[in-house]
């Protein structure tokens, strides 16, 4: 037998889902020797040879990479650890089966691999008849298996084995009274290490006390399998937080300790980085650390972590957040680091479009293969403090409930490799239908070498998603190696995204047919040819879903009923808060706004729990913040922050322009860690409760007794719409500069917070002035403001729940927070297939929208000449059929998405559709009838031709009545239009999502639309937002058909 083998600390790929890629797994094994980790174990549960199909051997090919993959880790001084799992369906009496996991391992031998390890986790612990029969218990049947594959492996020197309890949680009734680990630790040979993951499968904190009790248990000290940042049980989660939870000093009580992390290698910079701080740190803090090791530490280089003193992870992300700038910024300046040819076209309004297909066929242009990596000392990994030999290592992400919505699937998220790019794969369905890169994207991500989706800046100035104003100052750009290039943008193909990624987006079309009444318009033909060139999409489909994902639970930060208006830092007071005296000094009840930093603060993350208050700061004074209604930032408002991203002029004369440290520090505290939120994340969350809880301070009739508390409500609003300014627009930034690989990693979650706070922050705006805070005089509506008043008190979960309890993370709990947040269909939907950096904005409605809005219409038609002259003639003919009744008669429930080209979506509703119609038939039309005579649309067929006469058509004939029946069920009615131009469809789903909340807030409980039966984009669109078709006879028109959907 070797002898004592070194501690053991670097990753584990134990994760559900798409596997890493080779080159994916070359470029970590250059981030362990550069951070001073020495391991890395092979575990992918769905790699079909490891767990699935653990009985067949590796083909020719296979086996030759998987040997390149040996001596990539060798070549590093990593330790490369094979697992097998074969606890599924293994039966642990069959002498067939013993030998065939003994051949399978003595093949990866011959590969030059000499560390081992048995996983019997996430399996049924009933044993079959055959097993039962010769075995007394599942753990000696285990062991009998475990010591003689070690044997017959020559005793290898690290040789691992993961119990079917691997924590605390899953041992009945505990680990020190577990029959099972008894059984284990009298059984298994001492040789032999034991995998823990700690008191829970994501264990929030280890303890020596807790170590202390398994190592007696197990007779050995175990190796832990750190699942802290897992993300494969919640698809909408990544976790770019450092390394914390862990007691210092807990070395000498482990044999390892090995990070199972996030399934995209992209966002493991972080937490691989600050682990290794932490083991620097601790190799550091040993009492007697052995020679080996303390040279390793030494050879580390000046800023890889504290080497003596214990380990502080708020210093350890300091220098992690700095490293990554650069890598980040690196990266994307290399060859081939942003994706070539995704530049976005100006149409009118300086508006802008993706290229799409070349001949009908998405093109996907392989990355550069790059094979460096940053810089750093070329130290191998530290050796232990003295320790007990065995091995130890990992322990895997339990494998999520049924229902849960979980990422088991081929990595929902993450960034995919081709089947050449790693061995065989599983095919599991996805949570969250996105894949991303092309076969060989792994090359490029050898070095984490990204490419940026870019997108070239129109002349127009970008409007930020807070009307207009973009957000605060920049900051200074990093000063390392990370230049722009200096380089003129290529030209823009002509050509709009492909007909795929424009399905779902409800197009403003003319009108529905003759003698139909209030519809959406018909869609609208492509103007733009196709390209010839397309950018590389971020997943091989055309951005459908294979199936919805997983429905949110009622998350961790929905409060049932008003919650109470957070206290001065100290936490939530169970009382209404206090108003202010003045206007200008900070309630106790209320989180103060963001000054500079917009939650840039490095100090320590607030958890996820309701108790975390924000730090008292001056609200605006009474005239700054005025008595009357919210209005979105003027962009000298929105540009008060020195870490927000860059301003509009500073981007268009850099588009491209690198990331900066407060951009990338904005993005980890959106995405911290499973129990904690990042500063910025919790003051999203504390302005929006607050807001929410408070809202009747501002509502119809105000319920306040003085102006003080709409005051103080405004300026929290303010300070909430900054910080939603501040998201967005970096969102936006890293489109333009992030690398390929990074992009697409993270993309799909940025997105989604994008999204969420595009309609949060609309309708924050809405809330003031327009929440009715009593019910209608005919009690028709019941408790209006029933959607906080019903979710009384914050859901409290037990202190030892797995945190996929808190489904979502961030986007769960401000989804949580909307009156329309229990809908979960309303939330899922697939990223676009090519991310773009337009910058838009949600708002109410304005008075000087009108113009705009009609004009939009009008260039929405395309129509012949003839048809044209008519149309300038009268410009407002169809805007005046698509949206006057809208503006006329119900403008408090109209939105409006707006870029740079202006307006360019509209989300109109009538709370009461019964009195809308009534009032429209029986005043509106009549008063505009004349307007438009009977015959202007006369004339010999042509393009436009039938939507002038469906307009037409509107304003003389009557109208058909809408049934009883419907409107009962469903008495408010929606309308949605977008120009052609906009091409996310994030942007299009928040407006709905913004309409739905602003009709629910205010009582309705279901809403109902009017689609032409031919009008395939309408449809698709009002599908895929949980609208069905009406099974009721409606109009004369066999294509005229009413859509419905309960809130």
């Amino acid at each position: 037998m070797a002898g004592r083998p070194r501690f053991l600390c670097g990753v584990v790929e134990g994760f559900y889902g798409r596997p890493w890629s080779m080159e994916q797994r070359k470029l970590l094994f250059q981030w362990l020797k550069r951070w001073g980790l020495n391991c890395y174990m092979y575990a992918p549960k769905d790699e079909l040879k490891h767990r699935l199909l653990w009985r067949e051997p590796y083909t020719e090919h296979e086996a030759a990479r998987m040997r390149s993959l040996i001596e990539a880790a060798q070549d590093q001084g990593v330790e490369f650890v094979f697992a097998i799992s074969a606890g599924q369906d293994m039966v642990f009496s069959s002498a067939g089966d013993r030998l065939l996991l003994q051949q399978k391992l003595r093949q990866v031998a011959a590969m030059g691999c000499h560390s081992f390890a048995l996983l019997f986790d996430d399996i049924d612990p009933c044993m079959c008849q055959a097993d039962r029969d010769v075995f007394p218990s599942l753990a000696q049947a285990q062991a009998s298996v475990a010591n003689e594959v070690y044997r017959e492996l020559g005793q290898p020197s690290v040789f691992l084995f993961c119990p079917t309890e691997y924590c605390s949680s899953l041992c009945s009734p505990s680990p020190s009274q577990s029959c099972y680990l008894l059984t284990l630790g009298q059984e298994l040979l001492p040789e032999i290490g034991v995998i823990w993951t700690g008191p829970k499968v994501v264990s929030q904190e280890l303890s020596a006390a807790l170590l202390e009790e398994v190592e007696g248990v197990l007779q050995r000290r175990p190796v832990i399998w750190d699942n802290l940042y897992a993300n494969d049980y919640d698809c909408r989660r990544v976790f770019l937080g450092p390394y914390t939870g862990r007691a210092p000093g807990l070395m000498p009580r482990l044999r390892g300790l090995l990070l199972n992390p996030n399934c995209e290698l992209q966002a493991n910079f972080i937490p691989i980085h600050t682990l290794g701080s932490w083991f620097q740190s601790e190799l550091g803090s040993c009492a007697h650390p052995d020679r080996a090791g303390m040279e390793t530490a030494a050879a580390l280089g000046d800023s890889q972590g504290p080497r003596q003193g214990s380990y502080s992870p708020q210093e350890a992300l300091e220098r992690a957040l700095h490293d990554w700038v650069a890598e980040i910024n690196r990266q994307a300046l290399e060859p081939g680091g942003r994706t070539p040819g995704h530049p976005s076209i100006s149409l009118k309004g300086g508006t802008r479009l993706q290229p799409g297909t070349a001949g009908g066929q998405e093109l996907m242009p392989d990355p550069q293969p790059h094979d460096s990596v940053p810089s750093g000392a070329d130290q191998r990994g530290p050796e232990p403090c003295g320790m007990a030999p065995g091995e130890g290592r990992r322990k895997v992400t339990s494998e999520p409930e049924k229902g849960s919505g979980s990422r088991t699937a081929a990595g929902g998220r993450q960034s995919p490799t081709g089947d050449g790019d790693q061995l065989t794969v599983g095919s599991r369905v996805s949570c969250e239908p996105f894949s991303a890169l092309p076969s060989t994207a792994g090359s490029a991500q050898a070095t984490g070498t990204p490419a940026a989706t870019e997108t070239f800046h129109s002349p127009g100035p970008p409007v930020c998603c807070s009307n207009g104003p973009n957000t605060s100052q920049n900051l200074p750009l990093p000063t390392s190696d990370a230049r722009m290039e200096d380089g003129s943008p290529s030209q823009p193909p002509s050509s709009t995204q492909p007909e795929a990624s424009r399905a779902d987006m409800p197009q403003t079309p003319a009108g529905l047919g003759a003698g139909t009444s209030l519809g959406p318009p018909a869609p609208l033909g492509d103007r733009v040819g196709a390209s010839p060139g397309a950018p590389a999409p971020l997943s091989d489909g055309a951005g459908a879903s294979p199936g919805p994902s997983a429905p949110l639970g009622d998350g961790v930060g929905a409060i049932p009923g008003a919650p109470a208006p957070l206290s001065d830092g100290a936490g939530t007071s169970p009382g209404p808060p206090a108003p202010l005296s003045d206007g200008v000094d900070a309630s106790p009840g209320a989180p103060a706004p963001l000054g500079d930093g917009a939650g840039t603060s490095p100090g320590p993350p607030a958890p996820l729990t309701e108790e975390a208050g924000s730090s008292p700061m001056a609200l605006l004074t009474l005239e700054e913040a005025g008595s009357g209604p919210m209005v979105p930032l003027a962009p000298k408002e929105a540009r008060t922050s020195p870490t927000a991203p860059l301003t509009p002029e500073e981007a268009r004369a850099s588009p491209m322009a690198p990331l900066t440290l407060g951009e990338v520090r904005m993005l980890v505290e959106l995405f911290y860690l499973p129990y904690h939120h990042g500063p910025l994340a919790q003051h999203l969350l504390e302005h929006f409760r607050w807001l929410r809880a408070n809202s009747l301070s501002v509502g119809v009739p105000a319920t306040a007794p003085d102006a003080c508390e709409g005051t103080q409500w405004r300026s929290q609003a303010q300070a909430f719409q900054l910080l939603c300014a501040q998201v967005c627009r970096l969102y936006s930034r890293f489109v333009s500069s992030a690398g390929r690989a990074l992009l697409y990693d993270l993309h799909p979650y940025l997105w989604d917070i994008r999204n969420m706070l595009l309609a949060a922050s609309a309708f924050i705006l809405w809330l003031d002035g327009h929440l009715l805070c009593h019910p209608d005089p005919k009690d028709t509506w019941g408790s209006c403001f029933g959607w906080c008043q019903s979710i009384t008190a914050p859901i409290l979960l037990e202190g030892d729940a797995e945190p996929w309890a808190r489904r979502g993370g961030l986007f769960g709990e401000l989804q949580a927070l909307l009156p329309v947040g229990n809908s979960c269909d309303l939330f899922y939907h697939p990223p676009p297939l090519f991310p773009s950096s337009q910058l838009y904005l949600l708002r109410p409605l304005l008075p000087l929208d009108k113009g705009e809005l009609y004009r939009m219409c009008q260039e929405s038609l395309d129509c012949d000449p003839k048809v044209a002259e008519i149309l300038a003639a009268h410009p407002d003919l169809l805007g005046d059929r698509l949206l006057g009744s809208f503006l006329s008669l119900s403008p408090e429930y109209t939105f409006v998405l707006e870029d740079e080209g202006g307006p360019c979506g509209y989300a109109a509703g009538a709370l009461c559709a019964e009195g809308f119609l009534q009032q429209r038939d029986s005043s509106w039309l009549p008063a505009i009838r004349p307007k438009y005579p009977r015959d202007l649309g006369a004339g010999a067929p042509a393009l436009g031709q039938d939507d002038l006469e469906e307009a037409l058509l509107f304003f003389h004939a009557d109208p058909p009545a809408v049934p009883l029946p419907v409107l009962r069920r469903f008495p408010s009615l929606v309308q949605l239009g977008m120009a052609p131009r906009v091409l996310d469809v994030g942007a299009s789903r928040s407006l709905a999502i913004c309409l739905l909340s602003a009709l629910r807030a205010n009582g309705s409980r279901g809403v109902f639309c009017q689609v032409s039966a031919t009008d395939w984009q309408q449809l698709s669109f009002y599908s895929k937002l949980g609208f069905v078709a009406l099974p009721v006879a409606w109009g004369s028109s066999p294509s005229a058909q009413l859509l419905g959907r309960l809130l």
